[in-house]
């Protein structure tokens, strides 16, 4: 019988190899394909919600493009950092700081009326002479904050805390200060007039020749703690006082409360 000879077959283990070859080659295009698809859609989420950069207090493109979009928010910033920066005399009302670091920022003489800054961090920060005409400050951190001679007419502090603030010559009148922690605050011939302060912690604090007429005060189940604060000197004419702790607070007329 016969044998068949297959022309190819010295070539058949080379055929194998080249198309092994081309198979992977083939594979790894694929590959780097899906990881270009990948890094594309990554880069696309990130620029959605903010996780490229944080605003650079110490950019002065980013307090510029702040102070022209009137926003701390971006698809190019992380978050809005602005911790030590520079914000002295800006104009800064109708901004978006909402939830904005501003940590031992200067702020002195800065316009912030109606100004966003709901669960902002400015302790320590520099806000004397600031004009925060009904600005929202709900649940923010000023703590330590410097706030004398500021403007906080009809601001929202539902909340916030001021433990430790200097609030002397401020006008607060109008401002909502529900649950307001001034805890060791200086109020120091401070103006809060019509100021509600309902459920506020103003332990410790000083009120010393404030003037606090018609400050609110009412109703039986909303108490507010001023054990120990210093009212000497103090203007409470219009002042309901039932609901109001006042152990060991110093009185207008300079006798302590028992």
């Amino acid at each position: 019988m016969g044998v068949f000879l297959d022309p190819f077959n010295h070539l058949g283990g080379n055929f194998e190899i080249n198309y092994n070859l081309l198979q992977c080659h083939q594979d790894l295009g694929y590959a780097m394909k899906e990881i270009a698809f990948v890094i594309k859609i990554g880069l696309i989420l990130s620029l959605m919600v903010g996780w490229i950069l944080p605003a650079d207090a110490t950019n002065l493109k980013t307090i510029q493009q702040l102070l022209e979009t009137k926003d701390c928010h971006s698809s190019l910033w992380k978050y809005c950092n602005l911790e030590g920066a520079n914000l002295q005399g800006l104009d800064l009302s109708n901004t978006n700081l909402s939830g904005a670091n501003l940590k031992q920022a200067n702020l002195r003489e800065a316009s912030l009326k109606y100004a966003n800054l709901s669960g902002a961090d400015l302790r320590q920060a520099n806000l004397e002479n600031t004009n925060l005409l009904r600005a929202n400050l709900n649940k923010a951190k000023l703590s330590e904050a410097n706030l004398t001679q500021s403007s906080l007419l009809e601001v929202n502090l539902t909340l916030a805390n001021l433990s430790y603030a200097n609030l002397e010559k401020a006008k607060l009148l109008g401002a909502r200060l529900w649950g307001t922690n001034l805890s060791q605050a200086n109020l120091t011939n401070a103006s809060l007039r019509g100021t509600n302060l309902q459920y506020a912690n103003l332990e410790n604090s000083n009120l010393s020749f404030a003037d606090v007429n018609s400050l609110l005060f009412r109703d039986a189940t909303q108490f507010t703690d001023l054990s120990n604060a210093n009212l000497q000197g103090a203007n409470l004419e219009g002042v309901h006082l039932e609901t109001v702790i006042l152990q060991g607070a110093v009185m207008p007329d300079g006798s302590i409360h028992e």
